[in-house]
């Protein structure tokens, strides 16, 4: 879901400020689903208004960076952190336009939790079931134009709920659906 494959590969500097997102994944309605957020829109963000998986920058109080994610996403959208069996790491990937390493986190909630968004930081909350996901009708091509002028010719995006999921969130998306699909491949086919 890179845009530009080979030119969105970038070592990160060694002063990458560090941070962990969660990909939360519990059932509802016989399906699975994980949780997006739509991130408020104001100025101080590089990331205004976009889709985005819950969570936030590495604080000194946190042990690691799971404990990063599972506290932001608590603090966003209200996330019951002892709740959550983590399951593993996705890939580290540098964000180079917020100078972020951001690692993913996948956890598993046992039980449907009523998420309640953080009114300065989550515009929105999204249950998005996997065979959205999964679904290669939910994949396609834009020409973005972000509120800062810089533009981006052909870039693959998720089309969920009628949002854009797009750069760092849908490159995360497509390594657990890549991910996901090998298991199920070579367990059960």
């Amino acid at each position: 879901m890179a845009a530009y494959a080979g030119r969105l590969s970038f070592d990160p500097p060694d002063n990458a400020s560090r941070a962990g997102v969660m990909l939360i994944l519990h059932q509802h309605l016989g399906d699975w689903h994980t949780v997006l957020i739509e991130r408020v829109a104001h100025d101080r963000d590089k990331h205004s208004g976009q889709i985005s998986l819950p969570g936030g920058k590495l604080d000194p109080c946190d042990d690691s960076i799971e404990a990063c994610a599972l506290r932001e996403a608590n603090e966003e959208i209200g996330l019951i952190k002892d709740q959550v069996q983590i399951l593993g790491r996705l890939s580290d990937l540098y964000i180079p336009v917020s100078r972020f390493l951001v690692t993913p986190v996948v956890g598993v909630v046992p039980e449907l939790q009523t998420f309640v968004a953080q009114p300065s930081e989550v515009a929105g909350i999204f249950r998005v079931p996997l065979s959205t996901l999964f679904s290669e009708q939910t994949r396609q091509i834009i020409d973005l134009q972000l509120s800062n002028g810089l533009q981006f010719r052909k870039v693959p995006y998720f089309q969920i709920e009628g949002k854009v999921v797009w750069g760092a969130t849908a490159m995360i998306l497509n390594e657990f659906i890549t991910i996901s699909q090998e298991i199920l491949r070579d367990h059960f086919w």
